[in-house]
């Protein structure tokens, strides 16, 4: 059976148009509340949504996701939150789930406990940042998450070196998730045109499509990325409106949003 993702970016590339991979954290600002979200981010024509398990230490992100989380976990989020939260997305709104978390989670539970409730849940992708590729953990999860058909979805930055970046590439399968710059999630940030010299080098001899996240906010963004990468990552820019916005407006923000967003196609 074929994984959602690639039938996904087969639609996309069909259509020529770039993806919108969208991320929310579970249980933020409430769990009934991230339902929701993800229903308006469905609507809004997501391609792919990255629900995210809230973590106290999320060290790959920025202070907008590291606060949701913070939040998450204090009203008492648990990570099976999350699974069903992906079961709900994959089984009522028929968009492909990637669950983003760190390793520490993934160990604690057991690496193949994982993946089972992974593919219980209907995820199709998997993110661990914080997981060296060449660890054996990660080649565990690797193992598994394949007998699974999952992906696991590898996180490269332009700090990358060649030897590096070779071998994630032969291992790499749905996307490669390129981090558009040093450091952590976030807004606010102008993109230069390293980055677009840093995803043409990702490319070369490579037939893995990109995802380009950290720091998209805008159609601008977006179209400046259109032609060197297949998706795009949404996240912390999502999570600021739902910061900035009460119900019932909200959503009704998410939604226009993701409206500019798509109009670059």
């Amino acid at each position: 059976m074929k994984n959602n993702i690639d039938i996904v970016i087969e639609k996309i590339k069909k259509e020529k148009r770039i993806g919108i991979m969208t991320h929310l954290v579970t249980g933020y600002p409430t769990l009934k509340f991230s339902e929701k979200i993800v229903k308006v981010l469905a609507e809004s024509r997501a391609d792919v949504i990255e629900i995210q398990i809230p973590f106290s230490d999320p060290m790959a992100d920025g202070s907008v996701i590291v606060g949701a989380c913070q939040e998450s976990l204090e009203n008492g989020t648990r990570v099976k939150d999350s699974f069903k939260l992906a079961k709900f997305t994959n089984d009522n709104l028929r968009v492909p789930v990637v669950l983003m978390t760190y390793a520490n989670i993934v160990i604690h539970m057991g690496i193949k406990k994982f993946c089972v409730a992974c593919k219980e849940s209907g995820v199709s992708g998997i993110i661990v940042p914080d997981l060296p590729y060449d660890s054996e953990e990660c080649k565990k999860l690797r193992r598994y998450s394949t007998r699974a058909n999952i992906h696991l979805i590898y996180v490269i930055s332009p700090a990358i070196e060649e030897s590096g970046l070779k071998e994630i590439k032969k291992l790499a399968t749905g996307f490669l998730y390129c981090t558009s710059r040093q450091g952590t999630t976030g807004t606010g940030k102008k993109f230069s045109q390293d980055v677009l010299s840093y995803l043409t080098r990702i490319k070369k001899n490579s037939i893995i499509p990109l995802a380009v996240g950290f720091g998209i906010s805008s159609p601008k963004d977006v179209e400046l990325i259109k032609k060197h990468s297949e998706i795009v990552v949404v996240g912390s820019a999502i999570i600021h409106i739902i910061r900035k916005n009460k119900n019932p407006k909200v959503l009704s923000a998410v939604g226009k949003f993701m409206s500019g967003l798509q109009k670059v196609n």
